[in-house]
């Protein structure tokens, strides 16, 4: 697994085309992908803000971590290869936002009401389908337009997003800095450890991951997870034994 063996961090360190190859697998996409909707919120908002490309913002994540892997130190622990490997991704990222701003976007009252709606039908989507839903969708779902699909997708996400990045900035100017540095240590603990779950759901079967995300992030209940997914509320229970026993197998095999 990605950052979770000395051996391999040992190799790439010495060896850039074993790097190359490492920062081209599978599981580096996933961890740079991870960190980029971290980091951005929403990929589409921040792109649409700094004047940026995906393949830019990816390019920028790929070399972030190259550059983390390259000087990380073998002697700390397998968290802080991911901490140190997540704040070097997110500095290179930074670097596309510090010098490019954007004007608010104009979205219609009409467009701005609905989005409560849409917010649940997104939601309703993923348990239903694990993904996000398309435009063309979204459009037939609410009978509107692609112009007006794409401003309640993509333009609302947009003003929640300035708008948040306005309140940050003036929510740092009141802040001191010793509460600021306690908060985005606090957010860099909470990323790592999403981090780490990520990467240990990789190894349950998505029936077990739709189970462990509607009861442990979501909130529901085993009965009604039972309900949702379609089966008893025992069989729900022994989809979490199962999953966690593989889990704790994998963490398990990295000690």
């Amino acid at each position: 697994m990605l950052l979770m063996t000395k051996e391999t961090l040992t190799m790439a360190k010495e060896n850039t085309d074993y790097l190359n190859d490492l920062i081209q697998s599978d599981e580096a996409s996933k961890f740079v992908k991870y960190v980029i909707k971290e980091y951005t919120k929403s990929p589409a908002q921040f792109m649409a803000v700094n004047k940026v490309e995906w393949e830019d913002l990816l390019q920028a994540a790929y070399i972030g971590l190259f550059k983390a892997i390259k000087k990380i130190d073998l002697n700390l622990s397998r968290n802080e290869w991911v901490r140190y490997s997540y704040l070097s991704i997110q500095g290179e990222l930074r670097n596309f936002s510090r010098s490019n701003d954007s004007n608010m976007v104009v979205i219609s009252q009409r467009i701005r009401e609905l989005y409560p709606k849409y917010k649940k039908f997104h939601e309703e989507y993923w348990i239903h389908n694990q993904n996000d839903p398309s435009i063309a969708e979204t459009m037939g779902f609410f009978e509107i337009s692609k112009d007006d699909a794409f401003d309640l997708v993509y333009g609302m996400q947009e003003i929640i997003y300035q708008e948040s990045r306005e309140t940050q900035k003036r929510d740092r100017i009141i802040q001191s800095y010793q509460q600021l540095k306690s908060e985005i240590q606090s957010v860099e603990d909470q990323a790592i450890n999403n981090i780490m779950v990520k990467m240990f759901l990789d190894h349950v079967n998505e029936k077990q991951r739709k189970v462990i995300y509607l009861h442990y992030f979501k909130g529901f209940s085993k009965t009604e997870v039972s309900k949702i997914i379609g089966c008893s509320q025992s069989m729900v229970s022994k989809h979490l034994t199962t999953a966690f026993k593989q889990i704790k197998k994998e963490i398990a095999s990295y000690l």
